[in-house]
């Protein structure tokens, strides 16, 4: 079993969510005493969210690259991002050390490829959703329309992530704007684009494919530790 590196905190729900699947991903394949191998850089989501409030990007990835090479100097094999906005750093981590980075939007390029998914809805931060760095990086690996909320209903998945999931409250009533927002598009998917955005919303609750990125990142970074592939 690989050692693998995780750059978390932001926010802490989300890199509670990785842990929890790689865990059980290694017992799944080792039997239920075992656990993953695992080193976890939590940023200071504080620190973090203050630098995304003033879109100090600069800033915000000078964070991330000091918490890839301390995980490289301590000993990762690999490294993974757990958060679809801080993925805005992932171009500065690659150049700044000399382990992979199992990088989130390969991984769902590849699986909507794989279901054939046309114009996905994009849920996520309103940086996600709204600026150009994400759905760039995702056209570069997807030929397909992605197809975003409208300005007002970005605000209010914003809301919904930043104000309630990132503090661990997961609402019904947010649940349904949710929802109700996705039907609005007739979108042919959904892609959760923000880690946390697995805790309120899944297959179950769809009638169309959902791809959530917290849950298809996991799977890859298990499958590379494992040496699956």
């Amino acid at each position: 079993m690989k050692l693998l590196g995780l750059i978390g905190g932001v926010s802490p729900e989300a890199t509670v969510i990785y842990y929890r699947l790689l865990t059980d991903a290694a017992r799944a394949r080792l039997g239920p005493l075992h656990s993953a191998k695992l080193m976890v850089y939590a940023l200071d989501y504080g620190v973090m969210i203050e630098h995304y409030d003033n879109r100090d990007w600069d800033a915000f990835i000078a964070e991330v690259v000091k918490a890839a090479k301390h995980l490289e100097a301590a000993g990762a094999e690999a490294l993974i991002i757990c958060s679809n906005t801080t993925h805005v750093a992932a171009d500065a981590v690659r150049e700044a050390v000399n382990v992979p980075l199992i990088h989130m939007l390969d991984v769902l390029a590849e699986d909507m490829k794989a279901a054939g998914a046309r114009r996905p809805l994009l849920l996520g931060t309103p940086v996600v959703m709204g600026e150009a760095h994400y759905r760039n990086e995702l056209a570069k690996r997807y030929d397909g329309e992605v197809l975003v909320p409208t300005d007002k209903e970005q605000e209010a998945i914003g809301r919904i992530i930043l104000d309630e999931l990132v503090l661990g409250n997961v609402l019904d009533a947010s649940r349904e704007e949710l929802l109700a927002i996705v039907a609005r598009h007739g979108a042919g998917g959904v892609i959760l684009g923000c880690t946390e955005l697995c805790m309120i919303l899944g297959q179950e609750h769809c009638d169309m494919p959902v791809f959530d990125t917290t849950g298809l990142h996991a799977a890859a970074a298990a499958r590379f530790i494992f040496e699956e592939e």
